[in-house]
C-alpha cells in the first residue's frame, strides 16, 4: 500500500476510535516516518499528497520540520473538484438545483428536534437581518443557513457532501441576483421563508419543513426568469445565465450590491 494510502487509513482509524480529533496537530513528519517505518522522503511526499487533497495542511517547524495539522473541515476540500465538475457538465444549474433539493429536503424530512442546530439557525437570521449587511456576506451566510439545515438529520455524510457544494451555490445565488426585479424585495422574501422553514422544524413538522424549503430554492430561479434545463446555464458564468433571462438589473443599493462572483472559489 502507498505510504499516504496508510497514512489517511490510520488517520481514519484513530478519529473513529477517539484518539485523534479534527484540527488536531499530528506528529512531525520525522516521527511519522519512525511510526510507519519508512524514510523521511517518503513520508514528506505522502503528507504533501494528502496535503493536496485537502486532508491535512503543513507547517514549517523547528529544525526544518513538518508539522502537520488535520484539518477543520475535510468537506471543503471536495468543493474545487465538483466546480470543475460543474464546469464540464451540460445542464450545471439544473444539477446543482436538483442536488440541493433531494439533500436539503432528505435531511428535513430525517430531521430530529435533538439534531436541530437552532442556535446556529438563529444565529445566522439575525446576521443576515443588518441593514448594512453586504451582498456577498448576505449570500455566504445564506449558504451557512443551509448547512444548518442539513445538518438537523444528524448525518454527518450528508453534512458533509452539502458543504462540497458550498462554492457553487454561492456562485448561482450570486448570479441569480442580477436578474430579480429588486434585490431588496428578493432579501427580504428570503428571510421571511428562512424563518418560516425554521418555525415549521421547532413545530416538529418536518414535512412543511420540507416542502417550505423545496419551494424556496426552485422559487429563487424562476423568479429570476433563469430556466435551470438550459444547456451551459451555470453558476461561475453569469453572463450564460443572462442568455436565459432578460430581467432587469437590480438597482445597486451599495457597492457591496453587485452581481459579481468571487473571484476565487
Amino acid at each position: 500500500m502507498a505510504t499516504h494510502r496508510e497514512v489517511l487509513q490510520w488517520l481514519e482509524n484513530e478519529l473513529f476510535d477517539g484518539h485523534l480529533v479534527l484540527g488536531q496537530r499530528l506528529p512531525t513528519d520525522k516521527d511519522m516516518a519512525a511510526i510507519f517505518r519508512v524514510s523521511r522522503n517518503s513520508m514528506r511526499e505522502a503528507l504533501k499528497i494528502l496535503e493536496a487533497q485537502g486532508i491535512v495542511r503543513l507547517f514549517e517547524g523547528p529544525h526544518r520540520a513538518i508539522l502537520p495539522i488535520l484539518v477543520r473541515e475535510p468537506a471543503a476540500s471536495a468543493g474545487p473538484a465538483l466546480q470543475l465538475h460543474m464546469a464540464t457538465s451540460e445542464h450545471p444549474l439544473r444539477d446543482i438545483v436538483q442536488t440541493r433539493v433531494l439533500l436539503e429536503t432528505a435531511a428535513l424530512h430525517a430531521s430530529e428536534q435533538r439534531w436541530i442546530p437552532r442556535d446556529e439557525l438563529r444565529g445566522i437570521m439575525t446576521e443576515m437581518d443588518r441593514e448594512d449587511l453586504g451582498l456577498k456576506r448576505f449570500h455566504d451566510l445564506y449558504v451557512s443557513f443551509h448547512i444548518a439545515l442539513v445538518k438537523s438529520c444528524g448525518n454527518a455524510v450528508s453534512t458533509a457532501l452539502f458543504t462540497a457544494l458550498r462554492d457553487s451555490i454561492y456562485e448561482y445565488t450570486m448570479a441569480l441576483v442580477g436578474h430579480v426585479p429588486l434585490w431588496s424585495t428578493t432579501s427580504s422574501r428570503i428571510r421571511a421563508e428562512h424563518r418560516a422553514i425554521v418555525g415549521a422544524l421547532d413545530a416538529g413538522d418536518r414535512t412543511l419543513a420540507a416542502r417550505l424549503v423545496r419551494e424556496h430554492i426552485e422559487y429563487q430561479y424562476e423568479e429570476a426568469g433563469v430556466d435551470p434545463d438550459q444547456a451551459r446555464a451555470t453558476a461561475a458564468d453569469p453572463h450564460a445565465l443572462g442568455d436565459a433571462a432578460a430581467s432587469p438589473e437590480p438597482a445597486a443599493e451599495d457597492d457591496e450590491f453587485s452581481a459579481a462572483p468571487r473571484a476565487s472559489a
